[in-house]
């Protein structure tokens, strides 16, 4: 009975984690127009360094937790990988940024036996081949590669460095709160965001209210977001959880194309479905044991 409920909690917490990811980058999408990567960033960060500590003052958990270094590294990759994220969303489509980004089940397949010890089948290889076929069909040079710019490198690094946060929150995730692993990402990522947000030469603060309310959206749903797959992750393996994230892929696709009215082409339909459903693939594979 402690099992079914150990589960059962943690598919109501990956079933929730997508929607807050998907109305985060939404947010960010539509905030980035009139702000930068870095005011974004410290919005997003910033309100999490401020109301992380209260909670767990009043939960009465460790706030700094074990392991320091890991979860300072932790911090640190899932902070990049968020603002190259929202940097790509500046640069192409929404919907190729998200489809890019999704790369990540693969890479999470790929990294879990050196950073978690949980070993990847080897009937997952096929998927993780798939899923980069995927991505080189979209970007493989064709008669529009003079398109081609950063924002498809951030995209790609983004769901690299989001591998690792994702692996380091399932081995961290042992041994700290939740709370713990969030106030890491939060912390170095308003110190990350900071600096550079203070020598940019746009104004330090937004001028426009639509503005603080998309700051505030990204803010407010990164707690939501946050929250939710670090409770998943302490309970499902790491490579189920980002495999049930692709979720966000189709919600936040139909947005850019219906909404922002993104293109489409033949390329991007059949890599994102390479991508999409070779992720989904893995998700459908047999579990191995852990090591100690």
């Amino acid at each position: 009975m402690t099992a079914i409920r150990f589960i059962s909690g943690g598919l109501i917490w990956v079933c929730l984690a997508p929607l807050f990811y998907s109305a985060m980058s939404v947010s960010a999408k539509l905030a980035g127009v009139r702000l930068s990567v870095w005011h974004i960033g410290v919005g997003r960060f910033g309100l999490g360094l401020l109301v992380i500590p209260i909670i767990v003052k009043a939960l009465r958990l460790n706030l700094w937790g074990q392991q320091r270094f890991l979860l300072t590294m932790r911090g640190l990759c899932g902070a990049v990988a968020f603002l190259l994220l929202v940097a790509s969303f500046q640069k192409i489509p929404l919907s190729l940024a998200m489809i890019l980004f999704y790369l990540y089940p693969a890479f999470t397949a790929l990294l879990s036996p050196w950073v978690t010890g949980e070993p990847t089948a080897k009937i997952a290889w096929p998927f993780i081949c798939g899923a980069f076929i995927g991505i080189s069909l979209i970007l493989w040079p064709h008669e529009a590669s003079g398109a081609m710019n950063p924002g498809h490198l951030f995209a790609v690094t983004a769901s690299v460095l989001c591998a690792l946060t994702l692996l380091l929150v399932r081995r961290l995730g042992r041994q700290n709160n939740i709370y713990t692993l969030f106030f890491y990402l939060c912390l170095t990522g308003t110190l990350g965001s900071l600096g550079p947000l203070l020598l940019q030469e746009l104004p330090l603060l937004p001028e426009h209210t639509a503005s603080w309310i998309g700051v505030a959206a990204v803010a407010v749903f990164s707690i939501g977001a946050q929250l939710s797959i670090n409770q998943a992750l302490v309970r499902i393996p790491a490579p189920k959880v980002s495999v049930m994230m692709t979720a966000e892929v189709p919600l936040v696709a139909c947005f850019g194309v219906l909404y922002l009215g993104e293109p489409l082409s033949w390329r991007l339909i059949i890599g994102a479905l390479l991508i999409f459903g070779c992720g989904t693939g893995l998700n459908f594979l047999p579990g191995k044991s852990t090591p100690n």
